[in-house]
């Protein structure tokens, strides 16, 4: 059975909108999400959100992605909603309370 193709969603455009301007202007926060695959994905949506579309040749990732969002809907420190960031994903306590703790973040390294 074929693998259906999200949407990029208003939401999602937002979402690496918000990210971007994490990433350009608080890198030290944006470290804190870690590692290296988080930012291969991040580089990876990105692409895919700035095309507009998913494709079949992104199934594989979209896959991927699907499972690490399932598995990590529960961040709710720095590090946690960073890698969340970093794949376009909002965990359970929601786009408010993550930006809240990014915020506060970026206010203790200001």
């Amino acid at each position: 059975m074929a693998t259906p193709l999200p949407k990029v969603t208003e939401s999602l455009k937002k979402l690496l909108d918000y990210a971007e301007d994490i990433r350009q202007h608080h890198p030290d926060v944006w470290k804190k999400g870690g590692n290296i695959q988080g930012n291969d994905s991040y580089n990876t949506l990105k692409k895919i959100v700035q095309r507009g579309h998913f494709e079949e040749g992104d199934v594989e990732f979209i896959k991927t992605w699907k499972a690490w969002k399932a598995r990590h809907t529960n961040h709710t420190n720095i590090e946690g909603m960073v890698a969340s960031l970093k794949w376009l994903a909002v965990p359970e306590v929601g786009l408010r309370e993550m930006k809240k703790v990014i915020k506060t973040e970026i206010d203790k390294s200001n």
